[in-house]
């Protein structure tokens, strides 16, 4: 060995335990990361619970919907009967 790789050597095994410690705590937020993402199976969860959800909106919607309309008819029908019966008086 030359004189200038004794020299590194202490630095370099600085740089190698750094490297690798930063490498560990990598490897750690990594395993942690994967283990916090949905599988298949929440994916699959997930998307029913949203369809049941949709279709139960929908539902309560057209219910609301279907009342506005009667009620709007019979308020059109109240006020042409009202026309009706004050142009005829």
């Amino acid at each position: 060995m030359h004189t200038e790789e004794l020299q590194d050597l202490p630095a370099q095994r600085t740089k190698d335990l750094l490297l690798d410690r930063r490498l560990t705590v990598l490897e750690t937020r990594f395993d942690t990361t994967v283990t916090m993402l949905p599988n298949k199976a929440d994916l699959s969860e997930l998307k029913a619970e949203l369809k049941a959800d949709i279709h139960g909106e929908a539902a309560q919607l057209t219910k609301w919907m279907a009342a506005t309309v009667i009620t709007m008819v019979i308020g059109f029908g109240g006020m042409i009967l009202t026309l009706a019966r004050a142009h005829g008086a």
